[in-house]
């Protein structure tokens, strides 16, 4: 029986069966080889090992002080994709791209007030630039992150807005709100 169908098998109740593949001598020395690299591979390593020994996820659980998905996650892709599964891969081609006409127009954006765009603030954050450019469909996503880099970039030094009350206001108490802020 393969160790698919020994999975649907073994599925009673609330507990799930995730049967590991039999694992070759030379799988096992990859996996004992991992043992010496970077925590995180050596951490699922040895998941593969425990497991191989013919503990269950609940126990490997109890060892390793891990969610039983995690330990599925690394069994499944052991028995997929053999050791090389337990090393994480990067999809560059789903990473969100910014073009030159997106950094254009954030660098556009943050030369320009919000009040100038219609908004009822006065200075821009990075994020209020980010949610501005998802809004407006000039990205279709893009983090504040991003608008830093682009900035960066560019030579343009971003600094946290602060608030100052300077210069005429047309509050009555403007005067004593702003001696009580020197004070």
């Amino acid at each position: 029986m393969s160790y698919k169908a020994l999975a649907r098998h073994h599925y009673r109740g609330y507990v799930r069966y995730t049967p590991i593949r039999n694992v070759s001598d030379k799988e096992k020395e990859e996996l004992y080889d991992m043992l010496d690299t970077k925590p995180e591979i050596k951490y699922r390593a040895k998941i593969i090992l425990v497991a191989a020994e013919g503990y269950t996820v609940p126990e490997i659980r109890e060892m390793t002080n891990t969610y039983d998905k995690t330990i599925r996650k690394w069994i499944h892709r052991f028995n997929n994709k053999g050791t090389k599964g337990l090393f994480t891969e990067i999809d560059y081609s789903r990473m969100i791209k910014v073009d030159d006409k997106v950094k254009r127009e954030i660098l556009r954006i943050s030369s320009t007030s919000p009040r100038t765009q219609g908004l009822k603030f006065s200075t821009w954050s990075l994020r209020s630039i980010a949610g501005y450019a998802r809004e407006r469909k000039i990205a279709k996503s893009i983090s504040h992150t991003t608008v830093r880099n682009v900035l960066r970039d560019n030579g343009v030094e971003w600094r946290n807005s602060k608030t100052i009350l300077a210069g005429k206001s047309r509050d009555p108490e403007y005067d004593l709100k702003k001696s009580i802020l020197k004070s």
